[in-house]
């Protein structure tokens, strides 16, 4: 969760981007206010239905920085900041708020370093075949189908008409399933993909 008392150019988009939501206080609202509020609410471990969700706060002066701190904010960011750092602040800490490794059989994907381990050989992937590994890994057994793939790895709306999922899919296989054994990835017509134990 992002709290910001200030409207920062171009931060949203650099956000979403990233896949997240900023927060901006409510309609109408004050923002300045809305973050002292909602700082109360934090220290008195309200959690305003973000659960395990790390929260920053932007702010404009060095006593609501350091009192988000204090209420227990991950993060607290004085402006101005660059958007796109600020999103890639806010990765980071999500990534390490993150819950830890997930394992199928063989396969072990710790996804904070964004690493992932099969039969203890560490195999090399680019962050999307990471995030789309890490999808099917959350769901194992499981088929998922290529609309839902392009909605939560590529963030996308939309079908843009393209064979982006198989062709990833496929890159994925040669790294995952060719270099052992039995195969991990299946995928079925009309279903989609899923990931077994290998």
């Amino acid at each position: 969760m992002i709290l910001s008392e200030v409207d920062i150019p171009q931060l949203d988009a650099a956000i979403r981007a990233r896949g997240y939501v900023l927060k901006i206080g409510d309609a109408g609202c004050d923002p300045a206010p809305h973050l002292a509020a909602i700082l109360c609410q934090w220290r008195a471990g309200q959690t305003l239905g973000t659960g395990s969700v790390p929260r920053i706060a932007l702010t404009l002066n060095s006593t609501t920085l350091i009192a988000a701190l204090d209420a227990g904010a991950c993060d607290a960011v004085a402006v101005p900041v660059d958007p796109y750092e600020l999103a890639a602040r806010v990765d980071a800490r999500v990534r390490r708020h993150a819950a830890g490794a997930i394992t199928l059989g063989a396969l072990t994907l710790d996804p904070v370093a964004r690493i992932a381990i099969r039969s203890g050989a560490t195999i090399a992937l680019v962050p999307r075949e990471f995030a789309l590994l890490r999808y099917l890994a959350e769901r194992p057994g499981q088929f998922v189908s290529r609309t839902e793939l392009l909605e939560q790895v590529w963030k996308l709306r939309f079908d843009p008409g393209t064979n982006v999922v198989a062709v990833h899919v496929s890159t994925l296989r040669a790294k995952l399933d060719r270099p052992f054994a039995t195969p991990m990835i299946e995928s079925r017509k009309g279903l989609g993909y899923r990931l077994i134990a290998g």
